[in-house]
């Protein structure tokens, strides 16, 4: 029996009485019922803590560094050695199980899930968070304490629940998607065996939740959007790969790019700058764009827009089809329908892309393998739009301005999309942290192409198409109010404090590394962290990134002056620069530069041959103060070979670089890298007969040769610095290998 003085984690994500995911307010419904209060909680720069029983629920600084076993082995390590910190007991331990693992630029997070009696416990989980080097740097502790129950076995049937949370809704029309299963629902008045019904519906709309007591059938707790988005099937492998269709092609189509106002640098209501219900004005016609549509299918009748990373589909009313077509050049405007799917597929394209491929951050739907399902008219029509996690797929609406018209609106619900998958479906909407992030993400790309001045009322506005018009007044990224004393309870407008702070992030440090420190930050929240957790994940990221000292205090700076409670700014002992390692001849060559080494003593080059299980050392490298250091390994083996450098100082404490990874030619293999390259690509081509040569043929993503080269044996340096940034395909006889220009 657990201890009697132990309290419920309650979510406070689930206290919100909103439609967690559109982007514009909606009202209550009347169907919303039992939400349990907010916890009371105190916050320090070490982490925020339960204010009645003490217990961490986020932990900033755990100051752990784990061992060489695999990523759930390293995070129960973690949690046994911390355990009467955290408060769990052996039994605790035991009942926790892995539903998720992510493994990204910045380290590794092992999210656990929490189970009783073989039953999950609704939203009981940990996140164990670990730097490349080892270091234990964040910790999301959603543990739902006092969770038993007597008796797990339900005295009422499945078919009886959902009747009841039916009945409760008063549901009417399509159904478009339905789940259910048992749990234990911690609550304050002591846990329940209940069922969970999940259901989206037209009427009342919504993505709604309700748990009806197993034992009695009574409805303990009614709420529109829960956000609790995870397959229940226990599978916790890694994502399927996505799996490339017959025939991807290339197409065409007109989009806004971000929106008709932004690119014109005017303002809503000026000459023919209005919606007009979908009419076209030559002031329109002249601001959209077209754009190449990168991997659309072809099924050899029609074209879809269906790709690796996005994906047209038909979810709910108005049902207006696939907007499939016999040509793959999309010719509409904006008076048709066709427009908007154009427009949806080219931008959440465009961002997953740039997320997956020029950042490195690695995030997608975890729930099938195409690209990001998307209905570019739904909602039922009505003036909003929303991402659903049980589908994770999202939603655009069609009253006043057509949602998906204005990218800010597309971006921010793919940011909602962001969130709930780089998390492992533990997407947070405390104090608005997901409304917030949705639109940073908005913001961030606008910023990007926008014609507004800085000095333009309108350069901060967000959803500046759909918004800041007669049919509503959007939202800003230049908020003043200062965190936490100026926080009014509103998702949507205090998530605009949060997406302020990392807009000014942004433009201090520049886009690239804001955003991703930005997602990877994100990556380490879990389902209840608040804006002060997501600011210190992303401060802590930095360091993990290897982002230079001044960058991180740039970043600590601002988020300290909004008011976020962070971990005292230390300087890292070494301010690495580049850590890299190449093929050379017969040799890896291991490469890092620095920018200061203040208290440095020597460095250590280490390798692994195992993945980075294990380490051993192969040199000792004295101290320069600064400058550029080079290490050749004589003996690299054949497939993957791991480098870190572990750096000393004087009095013998030590940290280490991030982690680099080559692939050791052999027999026939060619390598190239660096990828992503930013000026000189190298070519590692061993194997050809004396007097032989190979051709080199590089192509844009659409196919077009763009030049060609001729290579022999070794290492041969192709010049790319000219290429415009994106993805380019190298060819050979020996196949096709894809990089990433910066």
């Amino acid at each position: 029996m657990r201890r009697p003085t132990r309290l419920v984690f309650f979510l406070l994500t689930l206290s919100l009485p909103y439609t967690l995911l559109a982007q514009k307010p909606v009202p209550v419904q009347d169907q919303t019922f039992g939400l349990p209060p907010e916890k009371s909680t105190v916050q320090g720069p070490d982490g925020r803590h339960d204010a009645r029983t003490g217990l961490p629920l986020a932990l900033y600084q755990p100051n752990y560094r784990v061992g060489n076993g695999t990523p759930e082995e390293n995070a129960r390590e973690y949690l046994t050695a911390r355990a009467g910190q955290l408060g769990l007991s052996n039994a605790d331990l035991a009942n926790l199980e892995l539903a998720f693992l992510r493994q990204g630029a910045a380290g590794t997070t092992v999210r656990l899930a929490q189970r009783y009696e073989g039953l999950p416990v609704h939203k009981g989980e940990i996140a164990v968070s670990y730097t490349p080097t080892g270091e234990v740097h964040y910790v999301h502790n959603n543990f739902q304490y006092d969770s038993n129950v007597p008796d797990v076995r339900p005295a009422i049937s499945l078919s009886a629940a959902k009747d009841l949370a039916y009945r409760h809704l008063r549901l009417a029309g399509t159904i478009s998607r339905s789940s259910e299963e048992l749990l234990i629902l911690p609550r304050a008045e002591g846990a329940r065996l209940a069922y969970r019904i999940a259901v989206s519906a037209v009427t009342p709309a919504g993505d709604w939740e309700v748990f009806i007591d197993a034992k009695n059938g009574e409805v303990l707790r009614a709420q529109d959007i829960a956000v609790y988005y995870r397959n229940h099937d226990h599978d916790h492998s890694e994502p399927p790969s996505y799996t490339p269709a017959p025939m991807l092609v290339s197409g065409t189509g007109k989009v806004f790019d971000p929106d008709p106002l932004s690119s014109s640098g005017s303002v809503y209501g000026a000459t023919g700058l209005v919606d007009g219900n979908d009419s076209n004005t030559p002031e329109l016609l002249a601001q959209q764009f077209n754009v190449t549509l990168l991997d659309i299918t072809f099924d050899g009748t029609n074209y879809l827009l269906k790709g690796p990373w996005a994906e047209v589909v038909e979810l709910e009313a108005p049902a207006k089809g696939i907007f499939s077509q016999t040509s793959p050049n999309w010719t509409a405007n904006r008076s048709d329908d066709a427009f908007e799917a154009v427009s949806v597929y080219y931008h959440i394209d465009a961002s997953m892309r740039y997320l997956n491929e020029t950042l490195g951050v690695t995030v997608r739907p975890r729930g099938y393998t195409t690209g990001v399902r998307v209905d570019p008219a739904g909602f039922n029509g009505a003036d909003n739009s929303r991402y659903s996690g049980g589908c994770e797929c999202l939603y655009f609406g069609e009253g006043g301005v057509d949602d998906a018209e204005d990218s800010d609106v597309v971006h921010h619900e793919l940011g909602h999309g962001l969130h709930d998958w780089i998390t492992g479906g533990n997407l947070s909407n405390n104090q608005g942290l997901s409304e917030g992030s949705g639109d940073y993400w908005a913001v961030s790309y606008n910023r990007s192409v926008t014609s507004f001045a800085p000095s333009h009322p309108s350069y901060n506005f967000v959803f500046n198409w759909d918004g800041h018009n007669p049919f509503w007044p959007g939202r800003r990224t230049d908020d003043t109010r200062i965190y936490p004393t100026q926080l009014t309870g509103g998702i949507h407008n205090d998530g605009q404090i949060w997406a302020t702070a990392m807009i000014q992030v942004l433009d201090a440090i520049g886009k690239p590394l804001a955003d991703r420190v930005f997602w990877e930050g994100i990556a380490l929240t879990g389902s209840s962290s608040n804006q002060n957790d997501a600011a210190v994940a992303v401060f802590n990221a930095s360091g993990a990134l290897g982002y230079d000292n001044a960058t991180r205090q740039t970043i600590h700076s601002i988020l300290t002056a909004r008011g976020y409670i962070l971990p005292p700014f230390v300087a890292l002992p070494v301010e690495w620069l580049s850590v890299a390692a190449a093929p050379q001849d017969k040799t890896i060559v291991v490469t890092w530069t620095t920018a200061a080494e203040p208290d440095n003593a020597f460095f250590t080059v280490e390798k692994s041959v195992d993945g980075g299980r294990s380490f051993q050392a192969l040199a000792n490298v004295p101290s320069q103060t600064s400058g550029s250091y080079a290490y050749p390994d004589l003996a690299p083996q054949a497939g993957s070979n791991t480098y870190r450098i572990r750096q000393t100082d004087h009095d013998g404490t030590f940290s280490f670089s991030q982690v680099v990874n080559v692939q050791w030619a052999v027999g026939e293999e060619w390598l190239i890298y660096p990828n992503p390259v930013a000026d000189e690509l190298f070519v590692q081509w061993p194997g050809i007969a004396p007097g032989q040569e190979a051709r080199l043929r590089l192509y844009d993503i659409n196919g077009k040769l763009l030049r060609e080269w001729t290579v022999v044996e070794g290492q041969q340096r192709l010049p790319v610095g000219d290429l415009a940034p994106g993805v380019y395909l190298l060819e050979s006889e020996r196949g096709t290998q894809r990089f990433v220009k910066q």
